[in-house]
C-alpha cells in the first residue's frame, strides 16, 4: 500500500510541478485546497499532501498556517544549499575542489570583461580598496575577497555561475580562513584582485582569463601548504 501511495503521489506531484511552471498556478497564488485537489486527481488527502510536502522541498511551494498553500520560486536557494550538500557528501577531495573553482573563476573572468557594467566594476574597485584597507584583519579580508570573487560572477551575467560560486563561495570561505591563518599572511597588495579587474576593466576577456587562472595558482600553493590535496572536503571543514 505504501508503495502505490507513493506511486500515486509522485503523479500528483508531477502534475502540480506541471502547472507551477507552466503558469497555470502563478508565483504568490494559492492553490486549490488539498480537499480539492483531491477530488481533482481521485487520490487521498494523504497522498495530495505528500506531493505538496515533495514540492515544499524543492522550494516551490509553502504551507501557510490558516491560509494554505502558497507558489513560491526558492528553487535556486534549494538548489545552491543541495550543491553544497553533494559537495560535503560526496566523495571530493580539495584538489578537486580547486580545479572546479579555477574552471568557474576564469570563465566568470573572461565573460565579465564583455558583460561587466559600469557600476558593476566601481562595485568592484571599492571591495578591492576595502581588501588593502582591512588587510590585517582576517574576518573583514575574507568577506571582501569572497565578495569580490561573488560580484565577477554577476557581472559575468550568467546566472547559473553565480549560482555555483554561491555553493562554493562559503566552503572557500572557510578554506581561505584556514589558509591565512596557517601562513600569517594575505595577498600583498591584493595585486591579483586588482589585475583582474584591470583586464575586466579594459573588456579584455583573454588577459583576465590569464590573471584569474594566475590567481588561483597561487592560491592553491598556499592551500596545498597548508592542506593535504587528497583530504576529502567533509574531514577538511570538520577539523577547521
Amino acid at each position: 500500500m505504501a508503495s502505490k501511495r507513493l506511486t500515486l503521489s509522485t503523479q500528483v506531484q508531477n502534475k502540480l510541478q506541471e502547472r507551477i511552471m507552466n503558469g497555470t498556478y502563478g508565483k504568490d497564488e494559492y492553490l486549490p485546497s488539498e480537499s480539492s485537489l483531491s477530488d481533482e486527481f481521485g487520490v487521498s488527502r494523504t497522498t495530495v499532501r505528500d506531493a505538496v510536502g515533495a514540492l515544499v522541498e524543492k522550494g516551490m511551494l509553502q504551507r501557510r498556517q490558516g491560509k494554505g498553500i502558497l507558489v513560491i520560486d526558492r528553487t535556486t536557494d534549494v538548489a545552491t544549499a543541495s550543491l553544497r550538500n553533494m559537495m560535503l557528501r560526496g566523495p571530493y577531495t580539495v584538489a578537486e575542489f580547486l580545479e572546479t573553482r579555477e574552471m568557474i573563476e576564469k570563465q566568470v573572468a573572461f565573460f565579465a570583461a564583455s558583460r561587466a557594467t559600469p557600476a558593476q566594476i566601481d562595485e568592484m574597485q571599492t571591495t578591492i580598496d576595502r581588501m588593502i584597507a582591512s588587510a590585517h584583519i582576517i574576518s573583514q579580508y575574507i568577506q571582501y575577497d569572497l565578495e569580490f570573487h561573488t560580484q565577477m560572477a554577476k557581472a559575468s551575467q550568467n546566472h547559473l555561475l553565480v549560482m555555483v560560486y554561491d555553493a562554493i563561495s562559503p566552503l572557500l570561505g572557510q578554506m581561505i580562513r584556514h589558509v591565512v591563518l596557517a601562513a600569517g599572511t594575505v595577498e600583498e597588495e591584493m595585486r591579483y584582485h586588482s589585475k583582474i579587474l584591470e583586464c575586466v576593466r579594459m573588456g579584455d576577456g583573454d588577459g583576465a582569463q590569464q590573471r584569474t587562472m594566475e590567481h588561483d595558482a597561487c592560491s592553491a600553493q598556499m592551500f596545498r601548504d597548508s592542506i593535504e590535496a587528497n583530504i576529502r572536503l567533509d574531514e577538511l571543514i570538520m577539523r577547521i
